[in-house]
């Protein structure tokens, strides 16, 4: 019988198979033929060997075998967030309601893991599953949980392993989530926690750290933007946190335009970088809003503009050398054709109103 086999037969007899118990009941002619001598001595040595491994490998099962914990079905009201948030809530968000819809079809399939709450009776707090939680609340059904007794460092590594390992949390977020457990907890539990070495722990932090943090969240998670731009948007900061004249007002101007609230946030981010690389540090007005009821998306100066028409059917870009339009065929097939169809007219009244003017 080879050393193999014996291992699986002894696994199988933990969870009730014939295993161990059918070599003992079959007696000697079931057990490994031994050959005499130094050969035989060094077959007996491998055997305890594996022996060995193995008793070691079937106490390790049976230790998680007895601390398993059931799921269990608990009331999203008496269930609270991790006290280090670890995402941000945004109100565009098509990936949570994705999977709200998934969760509302099919039910919750991956549980959540919580602790007792430690100050509130008959409550729990969340290490993981906070999305999963939310989606469950917002159906109106409770959420299906493991309930650990864990201590606060405990905790916060379960919560940012499993959202290492998942990739659930964008870059900005993981680097967010550094920086608040920074201020109370030693660097070595950060890097168990996100799985990263020091150095990276330290430059996540860093680099959080660099801008206002009401900023990045006016911005979002944006998780298709990656270390590099992320990097590139706060080298536009000060070491105070502060911007420059013209830099503050082109993004308070932004944060204040109805269209920048519509976007997702990737399109946030994208919106702001290039309304720092194109406005002035020096301040500048902002363009006056027309009354065509357009909502630029970004206040890049004087000379470049970007923005909307008529609720986001016509997108406009207004550069020094020329201006453009753009309508969606898709999603407004009868608007491009009207445009279209009135163009003409609307050149003509234009050169009867200006005449060589507007040459």
């Amino acid at each position: 019988m080879s050393k193999a086999k014996d291992r699986k037969n002894a696994l199988d007899n933990l969870f009730g198979g014939g295993g161990m118990a059918g070599m003992v009941a079959a007696g000697a002619s079931a057990r490994p033929r031994l050959s005499s001598g130094a050969i035989g001595a060094a077959e007996i040595n491998l055997i305890r060997d594996e022996r060995d491994k193995l008793r070691v490998e079937v106490d390790e099962l049976t230790g998680k075998l007895s601390t398993s914990v059931a799921v269990v079905e608990l009331d999203t009201a008496k269930v609270q967030p991790s006290f280090v948030p670890d995402r941000m809530v945004v109100e565009h968000d098509p990936a949570f309601e994705a999977l709200k819809a998934s969760i509302k079809e099919t039910g919750q399939q991956v549980p959540i893991l919580v602790r007792p709450h430690p100050s509130e009776a008959d409550s729990f707090q969340i290490a993981y599953g906070h999305r999963r939680w939310r989606a469950c609340r917002e159906l109106g059904m409770p959420v299906r949980g493991v309930v650990r007794e864990l201590t606060d460092e405990e905790l916060l590594i379960a919560q940012g392993q499993e959202n290492h390992e998942r990739k659930d949390l964008s870059f900005i977020e993981t680097c967010l989530f550094v920086l608040r457990l920074s201020s109370d907890y030693p660097q070595s539990v950060i890097c168990k926690a996100i799985n990263k070495d020091k150095s990276l722990v330290s430059k996540y932090r860093k680099l959080a750290a660099t801008m206002p943090e009401d900023f990045l969240v006016r911005i979002g998670p944006a998780p298709k933007i990656g270390r590099p731009r992320w990097e590139e948007l706060a080298g536009y900061f000060h070491e105070d946190g502060s911007l420059s004249p013209g830099h503050q007002k082109a993004v308070e101007w932004l944060f204040a335009s109805e269209a920048f609230g519509e976007l997702d946030s990737d399109e946030r981010f994208i919106s702001i970088l290039e309304a720092l690389n194109e406005t002035p540090s020096e301040a500048q007005t902002p363009p006056e809003q027309n009354n065509a009821q357009t909502s630029p998306v970004t206040d890049v100066s004087s000379s470049s503009r970007k923005g909307w028409f008529g609720e986001k059917r016509v997108a406009f870009k207004q550069g020094p050398k020329a201006t453009s339009f753009t309508v969606d065929h898709r999603a407004h097939p009868l608007l491009a054709s009207y445009l279209m169809e009135r163009m003409e007219e609307l050149v003509r009244q234009f050169e009867e109103e200006h005449g060589e003017e507007g040459q």
